[in-house]
């Protein structure tokens, strides 16, 4: 297949999906890939997975050995590598002219935005937010990680509120109740006096913990006013930090629109209705809440394109949204 085309990866700490763009902004096609995380990849790993994207770019839907631009979103990055630190990451298989390496969630917000003004808030295991302002700028707020207040309103921070309630309540579990039986049972333990070590050992106690969200949600204590409350809380927290981001939208370009991503935002009501009502008192004007207009590999395809072709990318976006089931 001839002519121009860009490439978008959305980069994800186990699997990658990417989509090619022709230079009018066509859909080429789409594929999946290896982990691409810029922190917790290795350097090999990271070379394997991208070199699997871009053959299968060729062997599956003819396109050419490279692209006229190709952006990464990846996670553990802000903003953005400059070309030489991006050239060096991808080890050459990309030249520098034609790269772009940026942290998914401006990947994430592009996509969310179609390019325009406007604000992102992911919340599932981690939380960030990320507003774009009316010169294409990406601002970020959170998304600091446990070490640093723990990812506030997102799941892993619930599952921090639901531990800190079922040790109050029980007195550190000498008093067992219906809700340390379901962390016992969570965690496979016998006691909630073993939660520590587990909690401080083993391999991704992140995602282990974050997962206790769900479980709480899916149980018949998710009906009971200590859950309500965390869930309130945890949607006033998201609010907060879209806080700083505000004075960077100003008011002329933004439309009061803010995109949600992630489990907490996406199947959690409680969670999205305290989350609106919050932001809205606190940016003083009604604020809409919605899912993103596309996802981050199209969003990376979009910036990569507007890059090679800016006439063509309102266009490309509006295609690539009207495809969307």
């Amino acid at each position: 297949m001839g002519g121009a085309f860009v490439i978008g990866i959305d980069g994800g700490g186990s699997r990658s999906r990417a989509v090619a763009l022709s230079a009018e902004g066509e859909l080429l096609g789409e594929v999946d890939g290896g982990p691409l995380n810029f922190n917790t990849t290795s350097p090999g790993m990271f070379r394997e997975s991208l070199g699997d994207i871009l053959r299968q770019f060729g062997d599956v839907h003819g396109l050419g050995p490279v692209a006229a631009q190709t952006v990464i979103g990846t996670a553990s990055l802000f903003t953005s590598l400059n070309p030489g630190e991006a050239a060096k990451v991808c080890d050459g298989l990309l030249p520098a002219e034609r790269l772009a390496v940026v942290g998914d969630v401006v990947t994430a917000l592009y996509g969310a935005t179609l390019g325009t003004a406007g604000m992102l808030v992911v919340s599932g295991t981690g939380s960030i937010a990320a507003a774009m302002d009316g010169d294409g700028q990406c601002h970020t707020s959170g998304g600091l990680g446990p070490a640093i207040g723990g990812d506030p309103g997102s799941a892993r921070w619930i599952a921090n509120e639901v531990l800190l309630h079922a040790s109050a309540e029980s007195c550190n579990g000498e008093q067992p109740t219906e809700l340390t039986n379901l962390v016992c049972h969570h965690f496979g333990i016998e006691s909630f006096q073993q939660l520590i070590p587990v909690i401080y050992s083993g391999t991704e106690p992140a995602k282990r913990l974050a997962g206790l969200s769900q479980a709480v949600a899916e149980s018949e204590l998710a009906g009971q006013p200590f859950w309500q409350g965390i869930l309130r809380e945890a949607g006033a927290r998201l609010a907060k930090l879209c806080v700083p981001l505000l004075t960077r939208l100003g008011s002329g370009g933004w439309p009061g629109v803010v995109h949600v991503t992630g489990s907490v935002l996406a199947h959690s009501e409680p969670v999205r209705a305290s989350f609106a009502a919050e932001l809205t008192a606190r940016a003083k004007r009604e604020v809409a809440v919605e899912s993103p207009a596309l996802p981050a590999a199209e969003g990376a395809a979009l910036m990569a394109l507007q890059k090679v072709s800016p006439a063509k990318r309102d266009e490309a976006a509006a295609r690539l949204a009207k495809r969307r089931p």
